[in-house]
């Protein structure tokens, strides 16, 4: 059996009390970040930690080395977690690793965990309504992964958007929401950090997104409200 463990938004703070209680009793702890690591403290002293995300110097574990790693520890007895950031289904290969995982007969359990689409939209003060999309900008906005036009046709008739990762093509992504119908002047925020002691909001207008500088992680969130009037204020964007 493997568990699967969403580890919120990095600190021990968010974490549900299923995942204390499943790190609690971890022998073989998999995480993808550095930034997991107080989460990952939790499991007792003795156990196993193995990082296997992209860091300087590495390049990270394949999806398949990951899975075999995780199988192995699991066939042999050892209570085995797999830490993930925010929610482990959610944007991420959490999903992927399970599926695996499942077909080769190792029993996966989720537990889910509080995912950065949430904490940038509460943060941001920007209103989601009964809409929510969210979405991965890992991917080139060029590309078919997700139809960014599509998103903003949908955005424009009320729905709010948000797009997690993927910093980089932030620009790109709100070039593509404006060309599915959104406006350039709708209200948006990019949330670094969100959930954390270094969190930072830059109220911009999507047609503003480009020009902001920051470093990642970083949350683009657009929500429909009435033009100049944001639900909290914002940090000057740069």
């Amino acid at each position: 059996m493997v568990h699967i463990v969403g580890a919120g938004l990095g600190g021990v703070g968010s974490l549900t009390r299923r995942g204390v209680r499943l790190l609690g009793q971890a022998d073989v702890v998999v995480l993808d970040r550095t930034s997991l690591q107080p989460v990952s403290a939790l499991a007792p002293a003795a156990a196993e930690r193995v990082l296997v995300g992209r860091r300087p110097g590495h390049r990270g574990w394949s999806t398949d080395d990951i899975v075999a790693l995780l199988a192995d520890r699991a066939r042999s007895g050892l209570k085995v977690v797999r830490l993930k950031s925010g929610d482990p289904l959610l944007c991420s290969r959490g999903a992927e690793e399970a599926l695996v995982l499942a077909e080769a007969g190792v029993e996966v359990i989720v537990t889910p965990g509080v995912t950065a689409a949430s904490a940038a939209g509460a943060c941001s003060g920007l209103p989601r309504g009964a809409s929510v999309t969210v979405a991965s900008g890992n991917h080139d906005p060029v590309g078919p992964d997700v139809d960014w036009s599509a998103l903003g046709a949908h955005g424009h008739g009320g729905g709010a958007v948000v797009v997690l990762t993927g910093r980089a093509h932030q620009g790109r992504v709100a070039d593509g929401l404006v060309a599915g119908g959104r406006g350039a002047k709708t209200a948006a925020a990019i949330v670094h950090a969100a959930g954390r002691p270094d969190e930072d909001v830059f109220g911009v207008t999507l047609g503003e997104v480009g020009r902001v500088r920051l470093a990642p992680p970083a949350a683009l969130v657009v929500a429909p409200v009435p033009e100049g009037r944001f639900a909290c204020t914002y940090l000057t964007a740069t």
